[in-house]
């Protein structure tokens, strides 16, 4: 009976053992998964980031070009106004 008390007792030991390995085992599991999710959280934080600079960029360069368009329409128009201006007053005068 004392043998058998003690087999039960190592057994149970031994199994906890295996589960305590088990459990450890299942902690740098996660701890290796988390890293990983962390790690691509990252990257795709700063792919969206580079993503979202090139739209804005983007955005920037039409802004500005529609801008130089305007620009040189209400240049055109002055000279136009300016000419009309000159000869008006030379006609009058």
């Amino acid at each position: 009976m004392k043998n058998r008390k003690r087999s039960l007792t190592e057994e149970i030991w031994m199994v906890d053992v295996k589960h305590e390995r088990v459990a450890q085992g299942i902690t740098m599991f996660e701890e290796r998964v988390m890293e990983k999710v962390k790690s691509e959280m990252v990257r795709v934080e700063h792919e969206m980031s580079e993503k979202l600079k090139e739209k804005v960029d983007l955005e920037f360069a039409r802004v500005a070009q529609e801008m130089k368009q305007k620009l040189k329409i209400a240049t055109v128009a002055m000279v136009v106004v300016g000419a009309i201006v000159g000869i008006w007053t030379s006609l009058t005068v």
